[in-house]
This record gives C-alpha cells, sequence and structure tokens, in this order.
C-alpha cells in the first residue's frame, strides 16, 4: 500500500470508528454498484466482526445494481443485526433504494437522494435498460397492431425482440 493510501485508510477508519461510537453501533460503509459478489464481501466483512452489538448503522452510497444481491445483503444484516439503520450522505439508487427501505431508519441531508425503483435488463454489451421501458413499448405496439396500424417493420421488431416469457417476468 502507498503512503497516500495508507493516509485515506486511517484517516477513513477513525471516522468509522467515530460513527460507530457515536451510534452505538456496529458500522460498514459501503460504496459502489450492488453487483453479484458484492453481497459474498458484505456477508464475510459481517461475519469478522467479533463480539456484534444489537445494531449495525450501514453508510451507503450506490447507483444500484441487482435486486437479488439487494435482498441477500438484506438477509445477511437481519440474521446478525436486530436493528438495521442506513446513512445516505449522497445517493442510493434503484436496488440500493430497496436495500435502504428495508432498515429499521434512514438518514439522508438536504442533499441525499434515493432513485426510482425500476428494473434495469442487462442487454448485450453489458448496457442497462429500464424494463419498464420495454412493457410500455410492447403495449402501444399491441395496440397499434389491436387498431390495425401496426407497420410491418412494427411487425417485424415485435416478433423479433419480445419474449414473451422475459415480458412477464419484468
Amino acid at each position: 500500500m502507498t503512503d497516500s493510501n495508507a493516509i485515506v485508510e486511517t484517516q477513513l477508519n477513525e471516522r468509522l470508528m467515530q460513527l460507530a461510537k457515536e451510534m452505538s453501533a456496529d458500522v460498514l460503509s459501503f460504496c459502489g454498484p450492488i453487483y453479484y459478489g458484492i453481497d459474498e464481501l458484505i456477508r464475510d466483512a459481517i461475519e469478522s466482526i467479533k463480539n456484534k452489538r444489537d445494531k449495525l448503522v450501514i453508510l451507503l452510497e450506490t447507483p444500484g445494481g441487482y435486486i437479488e444481491v439487494a435482498k441477500r445483503i438484506v438477509d445477511t444484516v437481519r440474521h446478525h443485526f436486530n436493528i438495521v439503520e442506513f446513512i445516505v450522505p449522497n445517493h442510493a439508487m434503484s436496488a440500493g433504494t430497496v436495500l435502504v427501505m428495508s432498515g429499521d431508519a434512514i438518514y439522508m441531508d438536504y442533499f441525499s437522494v434515493l432513485g426510482p425503483i425500476d428494473p434495469q435488463i442487462e442487454r448485450p454489451g453489458g448496457s442497462m435498460v429500464p424494463g419498464l421501458g420495454y412493457l410500455i413499448k410492447y403495449d402501444r405496439l399491441i395496440e397499434k397492431s389491436r387498431a390495425g396500424k401496426l407497420t410491418t417493420a412494427e411487425l417485424h421488431y415485435l416478433v423479433e425482440r419480445f419474449d414473451p416469457a422475459e415480458l412477464y417476468s419484468y
């Protein structure tokens, strides 16, 4: 570890220890997307805490991620702690909002935001698009079809791009 990393890590640990003392709780800080594998890292971090307190405070900043991962994080923290509280200094979007809503208390200030709970669908290439967008487009194409105004290109798009089972899952 370089000297600058050691300084930053030391300062962060000091602040987290102060927060733990102030909140009378164990404290976990997480900043990043809620992707597969994060749930295991959080489980390992929580299980490594010796002499756990009754309460856990999670300092969270996330653009969101997978709801399944958020659910596993909730299951983990609820397995180990009776009280779970969240501090959102900046933002907790999408799956982060779901995670925060599982808490017993949420601490935010005038600048903090929670985001829409909008399931995202990973497309080829890794880009994410809102699942609701697919449902809205599908409904519009079906309505055009019922009205007899569906173009050949739209029919082709409807057949090629929309899997009914996948739409049902959204």
